[in-house]
């Protein structure tokens, strides 16, 4: 703004406003300076990222053109409007929050609005001009910052686009065995992972998840370093640098009850890709489960590793009739629980030590297996824990005797 510009106005009714706005231009430099000081301090190193030269540079060019609007009685026009937009597009390129720079222009405005209130428009016979002055001021303040989050929506869309993009190239990567091809090293660096760095991977059901759900998941997991993909039925996360309870928090935010299965902690590309194995196996375990379990592979790893081939190993983990007779099997875990001891197996079941012997013996009777060896035992266990995820195999049969 110039002094041309404020002498420019010849309404009388304006005159206080114009006299006001040249006041604040004499003050320009320290005020641009205080401003920016508060708006940096609220987040320092989110604003590490905005060089405090330009900082101080764009803010002051908004300034003047608002000292200006102030003047001659207008709303932000065309090309104040697009460069706020430009401000914004180029703030979401510096990675900057939008709420805190939505947060920066409530500051800023409000600042000025106190300059302006300490300058003498608050005498009875100014209602009239502060009143109007203040419509203006707010219609700027929705003008000006309607452009700006435009601009940074046109940005931050087109970068999680590209994100995603990268996304699916590199799982694909990693579904396709090329986890140590160059390409997919590079494609890691473009996602902000280290390539020879530890990964974890949890997965959960594509369909329990809405596109806002995800999109939200994204959002969180974008400030935590983590990919989100939608793959086929189930949504892959792979995170690194995350401890394992904030990995799973991850789900939870978006999920209050998740079912998902936890992927081991991993070295490297060909680890992240063994993650994502041990995530959807594990996943396969919690699916046949209740609802809302999170089932880690590095507890369930041997369930989870045999269940996707239950099919192929029913001949030789069939326990026939004796699933259905739920007593059997509860007297089978007793025994492996308690240290093989009958004594105590019948302690934990409240039934006499004779009752679980013929249980035991009973069990072995119907399947063949005799769970007091390792290889009836092995046997036993995961015929129970396969049929407890498979309900239809232990569907009710009378149970016989005790």
């Amino acid at each position: 703004m110039t002094r041309s510009d404020v002498q420019g106005n010849t309404d009388s009714h304006w005159f206080p406003v114009v006299a006001l706005c040249r006041a604040l231009e004499d003050g320009f430099i320290p005020f641009v300076t205080q401003v920016i000081d508060h708006i940096r301090a609220d987040d320092p190193a989110a604003y590490a990222s905005v060089p405090r030269g330009e900082h101080e540079a764009s803010f002051g060019e908004q300034y003047r053109s608002l000292l200006t609007g102030m003047v001659a009685r207008r709303p932000p026009n065309a090309a104040e409007i697009d460069r706020a937009r430009a401000l914004g597009r180029r703030r979401a390129g510096q990675g900057l929050p939008a709420e805190l720079m939505i947060r920066a222009y409530q500051r800023s405005y409000r600042d000025f609005w106190a300059r302006v209130a300490g300058r003498g428009l608050d005498e009875p016979a100014q209602a009239p001009v502060l009143l109007e002055l203040g419509d203006l001021v707010w219609t700027w303040l929705q003008a000006i910052t309607c452009a700006v989050v435009e601009g940074y929506a046109e940005t931050a869309r087109s970068r999680n686009e590209i994100r995603i993009g990268f996304g699916q190239q590199f799982l694909d990567a990693l579904y396709s065995g090329r986890a140590g091809a160059e390409e997919t090293g590079c494609l890691a660096r473009a996602l902000g992972f280290d390539p020879d760095g530890s990964f974890q991977a949890i997965c959960c059901p594509a369909g329990s998840m809405t596109p806002e759900r995800v999109d939200r998941l994204r959002r969180r997991s974008h400030d935590n370093g983590a990919l989100v993909m939608v793959r086929g039925a189930v949504v892959v996360i792979v995170c690194q640098g995350l401890p394992e309870p904030e990995v799973v928090q991850l789900l939870a935010d978006c999920d209050a009850q998740p079912t998902a299965g936890l992927g081991l902690l991993r070295s490297g590309l060909a680890g992240a890709a063994e993650s994502i194995v041990d995530a959807e196996r594990a996943l396969s375990v919690a699916q046949n489960g209740p609802p809302g379990k999170v089932v880690r592979f590095s507890s369930s790893w041997l369930l989870a590793t045999l269940f996707p081939q239950s099919g192929r190993l029913r001949p030789l983990l069939d326990p026939g009739k004796a699933i259905s007779q739920r007593h059997l099997g509860e007297a089978v875990r007793a025994f492996a629980d308690h240290g093989f001891s009958i004594t105590a197996s019948a302690d934990a079941l409240h039934v006499h030590p004779n009752t679980v012997k013929y249980r035991l013996d009973r069990w072995q009777h119907l399947t063949g297996w005799n769970p007091r060896t390792i290889d009836g035992l092995q046997r036993s266990l995961l015929s129970i824990a396969l049929a407890e995820r498979q309900p239809e195999v232990a569907a009710g049969a009378p149970q016989d005797g005790s």
